[in-house]
């Protein structure tokens, strides 16, 4: 009787900690708690360096396009013409650089950007999801542990 006891107190707390994890991966791939800025655009972007950086750029998107802003200059991709939103190399204070590669006049661009995901911010997964969407042959990685 003793060893069923110790085996199950083994096991609850193993079981509790696997449920809790599969929770918490799929409220990340599941957005529902969306903040959005007052004009409808929804900010992705964050700097991850307490001084600045290197990039002054923001980026946002809404149901059309996506938005990079810099220097008070707005440049608008459509969200149809991007063919893949990928993870990059780069991490800076458990934030990876993203790219989103997009076709404009036939060249194929690209913008890098650090997410700004976070437990009650999921702009950034709902942008991956809207991208999905709107051009099915695009190449957008899911988010996982791995690539955030």
């Amino acid at each position: 009787m003793r060893e069923a006891i110790n085996i199950l107190l083994t096991i609850l707390p193993i079981t509790v900690l696997f449920i809790l994890i599969k929770l918490f991966t799929r409220t990340l791939r599941q957005p529902k708690r969306i903040i959005s800025e007052e004009n409808g655009m929804k900010k992705i972007s964050s700097n991850p360096s307490y001084f600045g950086g290197s990039s002054r750029a923001e980026y946002y998107y809404d149901d059309s396009f996506l938005y990079e802003i810099k220097n008070n200059t707005t440049h608008k991709v459509e969200l149809s013409k991007i063919i893949a939103v990928k993870p990059g190399y780069t991490t800076i204070n458990n934030r990876r650089k993203w790219t989103v590669i997009y076709l404009n006049e036939g060249e194929q661009r690209q913008l890098q950007f650090y997410h700004n995901l976070t437990l009650f911010n999921q702009n950034f997964a709902g942008f991956l999801a809207t991208v999905a969407q709107k051009n099915p042959d695009a190449e957008v990685k899911k988010l996982s542990f791995l690539n955030m």
